[in-house]
């Protein structure tokens, strides 16, 4: 190892760690090291390091992307490193020659200027499961000197402002059904996951939203995954959870444009059949039409083949079946859900009866019972 690629200095009360990277490159005062997790967690899970590394922020063990993290070092821990580096100041970086090493070196002075959630979570993860279910954990570490130092501190700490994070919507991207979707071809209609089905430049939009709520309202055989998506929390939570049973009912291996379209005009029809309806009709019982809309848009959907929905066959003319029967459907659908429930719910004044009990699961299941 060429000694003159380090900046030899005097030590400061900074912890110091020595290292075994595998690989090391330098620009200026700054370095670049991949280092097996094992070696750097030891900086960590020291009594008081996180005042000795002068982190910003102690451990978030009880926040989302926490525990996001200490999962991810469970049970994928050759990924962890992937994404994300862990960014150290430092007074100097000195070859171990003086202990025999030829292939390591001291890290002095250090100070954890980014990184210190991924290593605690790789420490309690370390504590749990021992070593050897880190060792194909490499992190990438970037180690700043001199002035660069000041400027990482400075940079990383405003680095949040200029980061803008993906959300469940955009994690679409990974589902390999949404992909082919991309790459189908939608003739004069375009799709993606952040503007969903799109006509034209200028033309009607069908946001991914819409789509799913759409997809949801033909399948089957009963209202959950539709009752999931009714609220924003649980449309995000069904795009979030791609390997599960309720999104791989709707985004599977089978779907096509067609299908898609054809989903979105039952769902749009549906809606405006459920809309055109005199405003009496809302009242008691009725309130379904209120707390529970998608619930009678998935009953009123039923008489549809949903099945094959992404099926190309032309035994089930689906554009006129939809245009003149759906108003029909949604009528028969929305009289007996409520005749249904005024059978299974009481009326009890003042307790919020329609508002508390028409968003419930067990009654959607309840009332749609061989529908």
């Amino acid at each position: 190892m060429n000694e003159s690629l380090f900046d030899a200095s005097m030590l400061s009360a900074g912890p110091s760690v020595l290292l075994r990277p595998l690989s090391m490159s330098r620009f200026g005062s700054s370095y670049v090291l991949y280092v097996s997790a094992v070696e750097l967690v030891r900086l960590v899970v020291r009594a008081g390091a996180a005042e000795s590394l002068s982190t910003a922020r102690g451990y978030l063990h009880d926040t989302p992307e926490t525990r996001a993290l200490e999962q991810q070092a469970r049970e994928e821990p050759e990924h962890f490193g992937v994404p994300g580096w862990i960014v150290l100041g430092a007074d100097s970086l000195v070859p171990a020659y003086s202990e025999g090493f030829t292939d390591r070196i001291w890290v002095h002075g250090v100070e954890l200027v980014d990184g210190y959630q991924r290593l605690m979570a790789l420490a309690l993860v370390l504590d749990e499961l021992g070593p050897a279910h880190l060792e194909r954990t490499l992190l990438k570490v970037e180690v700043h000197c001199g002035v660069e130092r000041e400027r990482a501190r400075r940079m990383y700490g405003h680095a949040d402002r200029y980061r803008n994070t993906r959300d469940a919507q955009d994690r679409l991207l990974l589902c390999p059904h949404v992909r082919r979707l991309l790459e189908a071809n939608w003739e004069r209609w375009t799709f993606s996951v952040r503007r969903g089905v799109t006509e034209g430049p200028n033309g009607r939009t069908y946001r991914m939203a819409e789509v799913t709520r759409a997809l949801a309202c033909l399948s089957g055989p009963g209202p959950e995954v539709a009752h999931r998506v009714a609220s924003p929390e649980g449309l995000l939570s069904l795009w979030g959870d791609i390997n599960s049973p309720s999104y791989l009912s709707i985004f599977h291996s089978r779907m096509s444009p067609l299908g898609v379209m054809r989903a979105v005009e039952s769902y749009r029809a549906a809606r405006a059949a459920l809309e055109r309806m005199p405003s009496r009709r809302g009242e008691g019982h009725g309130r379904l039409m209120r707390y529970a809309p998608e619930l009678i848009h998935w009953a009123s959907c039923r008489f549809l083949p949903w099945e094959r929905l992404h099926e190309n066959s032309g035994d089930f003319d689906w554009h006129s079946e939809i245009r003149h029967r759906m108003s029909s459907h949604t009528e028969v659908a929305f009289s007996e859900l409520v005749r249904r429930y005024e059978q299974r719910v009481t009326y009890v004044r003042g307790q919020g009866t329609y508002s508390r009990t028409a968003g419930e699961l067990w009654l959607w299941r309840d009332l749609t019972r061989g529908l």
